[in-house]
C-alpha cells in the first residue's frame, strides 16, 4: 500500500526554485534514505508533511500519522526521560508501560536523569522513543546520525529497528551517503539540476544471484554499471548518475555532485565501457558525462575548461588534442 506519492513536485520560495522535480513513492514498511542538503530537507518535510503545497506538481496521501524530527528539534531540559516520556504516553494514549522498551531504547542508566544532562546520542533515542509512542505509519528523520560516536551509531540503529518492526515506514534525509547507507534500503539523491535520482544498492547475495543468471541462460545485453564498495553494500552506479571520473593517486573515483566514490576500475577500462553511454575522455585524468557538460570556456588558444551542469564549481581540463574529437561528438 502507499502512503505517500509525490509526482513531479516543484516548490518556489518567491523567484527561488528550491524543489524541483521530486517524485516518489512511499510505501508501508519503506526504508528511503534521500542525500540533500539540510535546507532542501526541511522543505521536503514540510511538502510531505502537508505543512507546505507544492508551487506545481501533486502530492497524494494515504496515511492517517506522519511525524518527524529535525536535527534542531528540541526537548523539554528540566524533566527527567521517565517524566518526559510519561507526559507524551499520556498524549499519544500509548497503553502499554514504558518500561518494557527501556532496553530497547537504550535509556536504562539514564531513566531518572534530567534531559539537559544528556549526552547528544541519549537524546537522540529520547527522541526517537516519543515518536514510537504515537505509532505513526511514517517518520521522516533529518541527519540522525550526524556527529554520532561508533557506540551511538549502534545504539541508535537498534532503536529504529525496533520501529521498523512495528511496521513503522521512514524516510531519512542526511549529506552522507555513508550514513543512509546504514539507514535505508532505497537511497535516492538530489540535484539541483536533475531533481531526484535513484542508486542501485545490491547486497552481497544479490550478486551472487546476477553471476548465475550471466552463466545461464538469461543474459542482459548492453548493460553496465560501475560499482563501488561502501559499508557492506555494494553500490552499482548507472552510467547517467554520474557526472565525471577523475583519477587521483592512480585511483578513479566516480564524481557524483559533490561526492567521491572509489572503484576498482581503471580510468582505460571505464573510457571502454563508458564511451557508449555518452562519456569522453576529455584529459587523461578524467572521463567526463557529455549529457552533463553545460560550457565550454577557452582562456587562452590552448587552455579549455568545461562546466557541468548543476555544479558550476566543477571545472574540467579539456586538452588542447582532444578538442576537434568532442567537436564532432557533440557537433558545435
Amino acid at each position: 500500500m502507499t502512503l505517500i506519492k509525490l509526482v513531479n513536485v516543484l516548490k518556489q520560495e518567491g523567484n527561488r526554485t528550491t524543489i524541483k522535480d521530486v517524485s516518489l513513492d512511499v510505501k508501508e514498511s519503506s526504508r528511503i534514505g534521500i542525500k540533500i542538503s539540510g535546507e532542501e530537507s526541511e522543505i521536503l518535510f514540510d511538502l510531505i508533511e502537508g505543512k507546505e503545497m507544492p508551487s506545481s506538481g501533486e502530492i497524494e496521501r494515504e496515511i492517517q500519522l506522519i511525524l518527524s524530527e529535525k536535527s534542531d528539534d528540541g526537548l523539554y531540559e528540566s524533566m527527567t526521560v521517565h517524566s518526559y516520556l510519561k507526559f507524551y504516553k499520556k498524549i499519544a494514549a500509548f497503553e502499554k508501560p514504558l518500561e518494557e522498551y527501556i532496553a530497547t531504547f537504550s535509556l536504562s542508566d539514564v531513566w531518572q536523569t534530567k534531559i539537559k544532562k544528556l549526552t547528544k546520542e541519549q537524546r537522540k533515542r529520547v527522541s526517537l522513543f516519543r515518536l514510537f509512542l504515537f505509532s505513526p505509519q511514517l517518520i521522516l528523520l533529518e541527519d540522525p546520525l550526524n556527529n554520532l560516536t561508533d557506540e551511538g551509531i549502534e545504539l541508535y540503529l537498534k532503536a529504529i529497528e525496533h520501529l521498523r518492526a512495528n511496521q513503522i515506514a521512514t524516510l531519512i534525509t542526511s549529506n552522507y551517503v555513508e550514513d543512509l547507507l546504514l539507514l535505508s534500503s532505497e537511497i535516492y539523491r538530489y540535484n539541483h539540476s536533475t531533481g531526484l535520482e535513484k542508486t542501485d544498492l545490491v547486497e552481497e547475495s544479490d550478486i551472487i544471484s546476477q553471476e548465475k543468471v550471466e552463466h545461464g541462460t538469461i543474459q542482459p545485453k548492453n548493460v553496465f554499471k560501475v560499482t563501488c564498495k561502501l559499508a557492506e553494500k555494494t553500490i552499482f552506479f548507472s552510467p547517467d548518475e554520474i557526472d565525471f571520473i577523475e583519477s587521483i593517486n592512480s585511483v578513479s573515483n566516480i564524481r557524483i555532485g559533490d561526492e567521491y566514490f572509489p572503484t576498482d576500475l581503471t580510468m582505460n577500462q571505464l573510457e571502454e565501457k563508458l564511451i557508449t553511454f555518452g562519456f569522453f575522455r576529455c584529459h587523461r585524468s578524467y572521463l567526463v558525462n557529455l549529457q552533463r557538460v553545460s560550457e565550454l570556456i577557452s582562456y587562452s588558444k590552448n587552455s579549455y575548461t568545461l562546466i557541468l551542469k548543476g555544479n558550476p564549481h566543477a571545472k574540467l581540463p579539456l586538452s588542447r588534442n582532444r578538442l576537434e574529437e568532442m567537436k564532432s561528438l557533440i557537433t558545435f
